[in-house]
């Protein structure tokens, strides 16, 4: 059966549009941890990019309860079950038209992955969904693949990109995704057509997998929304002192550590609450250890709430702390958004010191760092701190300066507006052709 004309898809933004889509591959959608990738395509989609979305996970993190449900109004493929019948389709449509090149890839992907055996596996049962969305892909005219995340992402826009013919990207984290293990990240580096790395360390250590690579690789930070971001001194500073920390509560984000660091100082009678926002699996884990050290009367685990509210809690903190610490897995934060956002709203934080907060920070230039996974430390800092408003205030000011010009959002996603903008004349005109039967939309 012939292919047929490729059907008009709708993107992020509704607009209808028939040819040079981009794929942006997800790990999964909503989650509350990528809250900045969402921003990222849909500022894209606000700049006239047709944008596409595919989640790799069939997974909807908790959301705030008046929120938008679901999808948040979005239309997302997500991921083939690895035994329904979308899968053999797929497959038997590229093998009966690419052989080769379907079997190319796939032993590549083997050949990437054969020295772990935990992404090897992922790896392998992630190929046969990839031919889904690849064929979905070709049905909408896509023309460019990015992967949002070095790791699975990264390796679903390959294939993709590989069995349609077109170019591929990604973004680079910190963690799990470029640090923790990099069996086949080098090949994903080298074939891509661009990357972007949200820190200066990783695209160090990408260039270090790949030597030369270094034209290829544009560090562009997440930003922020400053339509969102209340004004500094627009929300009243709570009384008593208040400390906030966000995060998925899990052990690299320190709040064992942070719980510790509160109990030291409720010891020495400095005035205080602490307000933890945030769900994870180690929230009963947290609440145990809040009250063995009992901590009821000052530390409130608040679970997950509306950005909005988490913003206007930063903004009438006294201070926002995060702990997050490198764990021997490499799993570690990148430039914590959380940080970034207090920053905005401007109020001082104080952090752990590792590669992310260095930069942003600039080693104690716009907030407060104290060594990993040192509890007393990290409580003597927040005491100082607490003890001294005009330094507060000194760094406050500071840091809104410093995210104001490196750290808007609007501004920053022009970069990568225009990568795309480059990238799509060669990589989709022609755009593919569709495949025939229904692919899905």
């Amino acid at each position: 059966m012939p292919d047929g004309p490729a059907p008009r898809g709708r993107g992020v933004s509704g607009t209808e549009l028939n040819s040079g889509r981009i794929a942006y591959l997800l790990t999964a959608f909503p989650t509350v941890s990528e809250t900045f990738v969402e921003g990222e395509f849909r500022a894209l989609a606000r700049r006239g990019l047709p944008v596409d979305l595919y989640a790799t996970r069939n997974f909807r993190e908790e959301t705030a309860a008046d929120e938008p449900g679901r999808d948040r109004g979005l239309t997302i493929q997500r991921s083939a079950y690895l035994f329904g019948s979308e899968v053999p389709a797929a497959v038997f449509y590229f093998l009966a038209r690419h052989p080769g090149r379907t079997l190319g890839t796939f032993a590549r992907i083997v050949a990437g992955n054969i020295r772990s055996p935990r992404y090897l596996a992922h790896a392998v049962a992630l190929f046969p969904k990839s031919l889904v969305f690849a064929r979905k892909m070709r049905a909408l005219g896509t023309a460019h693949v990015h992967g949002t995340w070095a790791h699975y992402p990264a390796t679903a826009a390959y294939i993709a990109a590989r069995l349609l013919g077109t170019s591929y990207s990604f973004s680079g984290h910190a963690g799990l995704d470029v640090f923790s293990n990099a069996a086949f990240l080098p090949r994903k580096i080298h074939e891509a057509r661009f990357i972007l790395a949200c820190q200066s360390a990783t695209r160090r250590r990408m260039e270090q997998l790949v030597p030369g690579s270094s034209g290829k690789i544009h560090v562009v930070y997440h930003g922020v929304d400053f339509g969102e971001i209340p004004r500094p001194g627009s929300v009243q500073r709570a009384n008593p002192p208040e400390i906030v920390s966000v995060g998925r509560l899990t052990p690299e984000k320190g709040f064992l550590d942070l719980l510790q660091a509160a109990a030291l100082l409720r010891d020495r009678g400095v005035p205080f609450r602490l307000r933890i926002f945030g769900s994870g699996p180690q929230r009963e884990e947290l609440k145990r250890e809040s009250a063995r050290l009992e901590l009821g009367n000052v530390v409130r685990l608040e679970g997950i709430a509306p950005h909005r509210e988490v913003l206007a809690a930063m903004a009438g903190a006294t201070l926002v702390a995060l702990a997050s610490y490198r764990t021997p897995n490499d799993f570690q934060d990148g430039i914590a958004n959380v940080l970034v956002e207090a920053m905005a709203c401007g109020t001082t934080v104080v952090t752990t010191d590792y590669d992310g907060s260095r930069e942003l920070l600039e080693s104690g230039r716009y907030g407060v760092t104290v060594p990993e996974r040192d509890p007393a430390r990290l409580a003597e800092a927040i005491e100082v701190l607490l003890r001294d408003p005009d330094r507060r205030r000194e760094l406050a000011q500071a840091a809104r300066e410093r995210v104001e010009r490196d750290f808007d959002r609007d501004r920053n996603v022009e970069t990568i507006a225009r990568l795309f903008r480059e990238t799509l004349p060669a990589a989709g005109a022609p755009a593919p052709r569709a495949a025939s039967g229904p692919a899905g939309a």
